[in-house]
């Protein structure tokens, strides 16, 4: 007999309850969040109180010290995959616990399942809509969350720009969610007031994902009548289906691990560049959270878009968060699987390899902290004491009882798409010289070029979800250089390169907040640049 617990796509739940075949799937699923969200902020199921594990409200030496991070929540190590899993089994156990929801689980946003379709829709539509008739209400519980207890910043040396009031409710792109000063609050208000039409709000957020999902460089190839779109390097799309081929659970895992392993390779990208499972997932935190695509920027020009998701801190307390999670999680399933590497103890870690040690400090782990596949994944409580650990996550069939169903990522759904058939990676190109102090909160790494036809092209964009303030933590400003690695294919160098030699491409990156488009700090561009910012090299 297999698993109990069936985890279903959120289109799939969608499609049974649009078509009047199966309602209560969905139906259940809004009962279950509504009860959650509706129990005391201290009870121990409550949507409050679990969405603060990931990050705010801060704990332990976190909660006022500068050199420690306050949540529970693992980035950039071997536990991110484990780590969440273990936080989307303590969620489903709290909707089973709601009266007549004993059967929910958790469905998973199937991001790349309706790719390519016009107009953009890859969100579900019961995520974007604020109304969900049931039961005598029309409150949606999946499209926000009120908070029932402020997040307040008390951490020494911080601008408190993410405290957050009770009563505020979650924001996703195009909206603003700063109000932590008065400024931002003042600022939040005239930037939401340009987009009072939800539906409208709702395409620009499906337009956005869509876009980060797909890519949208185009080159004319031989016929200039009649351009072709050429497969990028940075879609996420591609990053998901190259997570796939990753060759270990160690680089699989997370970006720290991942770039190491390019680096290892050197000059050889064809066989050895990999793409960690943490890469895809975090441009979906941004691309919900509100970072935009160059030539569509609609925000204001002083704040931007700053939707919870894009950030550490608040991005537990968007419920969007559980479905896209609970894609990572199928995602982890898939490779599993693919691997043979479902059984407890197949999942092990190469000793000593960056990614194996924490270098920021956090609730019950001080920086330096080696990571084992026996660190306990607090707060995660085993039914009989102690803390689960990564061993204890492996076999999720098993020793975790559910399983996934059908999903845009099983091989007979993709098995007309082939990434080695596509040009091979020929050269990867080295984005570093970036501080992380200098920007407050998450953004974005972009890679251009400009080759024989004097075009500007985008050829990589990296995703680096990070703290609002990293000026207050004295750990991360011992560990500010961000690194980006940029894979450039075979036909997209012929493209750049033309008549002329490879040497003649110019390559510069710039960096994208959300407080402003693009950061003019350009290294090697055509502008020349300033003599301080991203700079670009070979590997």
């Amino acid at each position: 007999m297999g698993p109990s617990r069936i985890r279903y796509s959120l289109e799939y739940i969608q499609n049974l309850y649009d078509t009047g075949q199966d309602r209560s799937k969905l139906e259940n699923l809004i009962r279950a969040f509504r009860g959650i969200q509706a129990l005391d902020s201290k009870h121990p199921n409550s949507f409050f109180r679990i969405a603060g594990y990931h990050g705010e409200p801060f704990r332990g030496e976190g909660a006022t010290d500068p050199s420690w991070w306050g949540g529970y929540c693992w980035h950039a190590t071997v536990l991110f995959p484990t780590w969440h899993r273990a936080y989307l089994l303590r969620l489903e156990d709290a909707l089973r616990s709601i009266p007549g929801c004993q059967d929910v689980t958790l469905p998973f946003w199937d991001e790349l399942a309706n790719m390519g379709v016009k107009p953009a829709r890859p969100i579900p539509s019961v995520l974007t809509s604020p109304r969900f008739d049931l039961d005598g209400r029309n409150d949606n519980p999946l499209y926000s969350y009120k908070l029932q207890e402020a997040l307040v910043e008390q951490v020494e040396g911080t601008n408190e720009r993410y405290s957050k009031h009770v009563g505020y409710e979650t924001v996703r792109y195009p909206l603003s969610g700063l109000v932590g000063t008065e400024t931002d609050r003042e600022q939040t208000e005239v930037h939401n007031a340009a987009y009072p039409d939800q539906a409208a709000n709702a395409q620009t957020l499906n337009d956005n994902v869509a876009n980060w999902l797909e890519g949208t460089v185009e080159i004319e190839i031989d016929d200039k009548d009649n351009p072709t779109r050429m497969p990028d390097t940075y879609s996420v799309y591609a990053r998901y289906l190259r997570c796939l081929q990753a060759p270990n659970y160690t680089v699989f895992s997370n970006t720290t691990s991942q770039n190491q392993w390019i680096q290892d390779a050197g000059q050889d990208p064809s066989s050895h560049y990999v793409v960690s499972l943490e890469s895809p997932h975090n441009a979906l935190h941004l691309a919900v959270g509100g970072f935009y695509q160059k030539g569509v920027y609609n925000a204001d020009p002083i704040i931007g878009a700053n939707g919870d998701m894009g950030d550490n801190e608040t991005a537990g307390f968007d419920p969007i968060f559980y479905l896209h999670h609970c894609f990572i999680d199928y995602t982890f399933a898939m490779w599993q699987k693919a691997k043979g590497l479902t059984k407890r103890g197949s999942l092990t870690l190469i000793k000593d390899y960056p990614g194996t040690i924490l270098q920021e400090g956090q609730p019950q782990y001080p920086s330096g902290t080696v990571i084992e596949m026996t660190t306990a994944l607090i707060p995660f409580e085993k039914p009989g004491g102690g803390y689960y650990d990564s061993n204890d996550m492996t076999d999720f069939e098993n020793d975790l009882d559910y399983t996934y169903h059908l999903g845009s990522l099983h091989p007979t759904l993709r098995s007309n798409i082939d990434l080695s058939s596509r040009a091979p990676f020929v050269l990867t190109k080295k984005v570093h010289g970036i501080n992380r102090a200098q920007y407050e909160g998450s953004f974005i790494v972009r890679l251009y070029a400009r080759g024989h036809d004097g075009k500007e092209v985008e050829v990589g964009r990296e995703p680096v979800l990070s703290r609002w303030s990293v000026k207050g933590c004295r750990n991360c400003m011992n560990h500010l250089n961000v690194e980006s690695y940029i894979p450039i294919d075979a036909t997209l160098l012929k493209t750049l390169q033309g008549p002329r030699r490879k040497e003649d491409i110019q390559w510069w990156a710039e960096v994208q907040t959300r407080d402003r488009l693009r950061v003019p700090r350009t290294i090697g561009g055509p502008s020349g640049g300033e003599p301080e910012g991203p700079k670009v090299g070979d590997l």
